[in-house]
Order: C-alpha cells, then structure tokens, then sequence
C-alpha cells in the first residue's frame, strides 16, 4: 500500500507541474496514468489497520489540496464513505482486522453506484461554507446550501425547481449567467467575477464583489446532471485603494 500512494504521490506532483506549465497533452497524459493508480489504491482491502489508515489519510490529504474544487470534494468524500462502510462494520484486535464485510474488492459497479448516490449529498455541501447551488441543464435549481438561501430570504427547498431567471432577472440571465451556464453544461469550467449594489440597514449601499465558479456535474458514468455554483464575495479592491 505504501508504495503504490508513493507512485500516486509522484504522479500527483508531475500532472500539478504540467498543469501550471499550460502543458495540455502531458497533462492529459498524467491524467489517464494517474486515474487507475488512485482506482487501485482505494479498492484495495487493507490486511492490517496500517495499510487502512493509509487509505483514509490519502483520501483526506486529498480534500485538503483540492478543496477549491467541490466536484473533486464531493468524489474523495464519496471514496471514505465507502471506506467507511467496508472497514468499520467489524472491528480490529491486536493492530489485525479480524473480519471484513467482503474478502474480495469491490467492483466498479458497485463503486460507481455508491458515488453517484454520494455526489450530490447534501450533509457535506450544507457544511460548506460558500454560497453553493446546483442548476439543472434547463436552468432550475435542483439543489442549493443554506447559506446561499439565506442570501436570497429563502428556505432552500423553496428553491428546488425554480428557473435561476427568476433571481438574478432576465437581462443578466441572457447576458452572462445563461451563455456561461451553457459553457460548463458543454464541459468547461468557468471561473469570473461580477460586481453587483446591495443595500442593508447595517451598512448601507455598497458594492458588492463575487466570484462565481461553475464546475459539470456528472455522474460516475458521465451523465451530465447540472451544473455546480459555488459564489464567494471577495474583497473589493477599488474600494480599498479609495479608502
């Protein structure tokens, strides 16, 4: 066990270095070389509490690094529930696993079957703290955090079904959310910023900064479920050179 994370660890440094060299066919390269070697390791049944720990230390020094990206969250998540599931229904005497659910390792199937029920699970998006949604292919929410409801004075199951046009407006809805909504349902990851007025009690008018970064949603057989949006406000520059 310990080796192959060492070889997933070296091919996770190189596809990084690709991927911050703009090099698109070595990363694509890494890419495919590094998928069966995390396959490999998370479908590995652990013959001792060592290598088991390995495991789920790799799966959470994952969410670390890639915690920016919520579609990679919510895939390694998926992974330790399963590791969950099939290592502490029995229990572990003298540092040695005395029983397993399942001697043999888990098929694919199986697999893609857990994470496509995790992928949208809403304890680990409720938990986020950014404004988080999932928009449909036809522009309607199919899932939203609280926090992200909250900014709209709603109740998130108020939200679920509802056309995104009826938030944001029609002409910002033709103009910017719908063409970059379209780009991501066809694959893309958009990442912008827009500014927008806000008016409270507390603070008065002021300008508002937001980053908004749309990931695809698919399910582990590539099947396009949405969008995900995940909105974050940001400090607004020129009101701190201003200032």
């Amino acid at each position: 066990m310990k080796d192959l994370i060492a070889l997933f660890w070296f091919k996770y440094s190189q596809l990084q270095h690709a991927v911050r060299s703009g090099d698109e066919l070595l990363t694509g390269i890494l890419d495919r070389e590094i998928e069966p070697v995390l396959q490999g390791i998370y479908e590995a049944t652990a013959t001792n509490v060592t290598d088991a720990r390995l495991q789920f230390q790799l799966l959470v020094d994952l969410v670390k690094k890639e915690a920016d990206d919520v579609s990679c969250v919510l895939r390694h998540s998926s992974i330790l529930q399963v590791l969950v599931d099939r290592y502490f229904s029995d229990v572990a005497v003298d540092g040695q696993v005395t029983r397993w659910p399942s001697l043999s390792r888990p098929s694919a199937v199986s697999f893609k079957g857990r994470a496509d029920e995790g992928f949208l699970n809403e304890a680990i998006l409720d938990c986020l703290p950014d404004r988080i949604a999932v928009i449909t292919p036809d522009y309607r929410y199919l899932y939203t955090n609280p926090v992200n409801a909250d900014r709209l004075e709603l109740r998130p199951i108020e939200l679920v079904g509802r056309h995104i046009v009826e938030f944001v407006g029609i002409q910002r809805f033709e103009q910017r959310v719908k063409p970059n909504l379209d780009r991501c349902f066809a694959g893309e990851t958009i990442d912008y910023t827009f500014s927008k007025e806000v008016c409270s009690k507390e603070a008065g008018d002021r300008t508002v900064v937001v980053r908004c970064r749309m990931n695809p949603c698919l399910s582990s057989t590539g099947k396009l479920i949405g969008a995900i949006l995940v909105l974050q406000e940001i400090a607004d520059r020129r009101r701190a050179i201003a200032a």
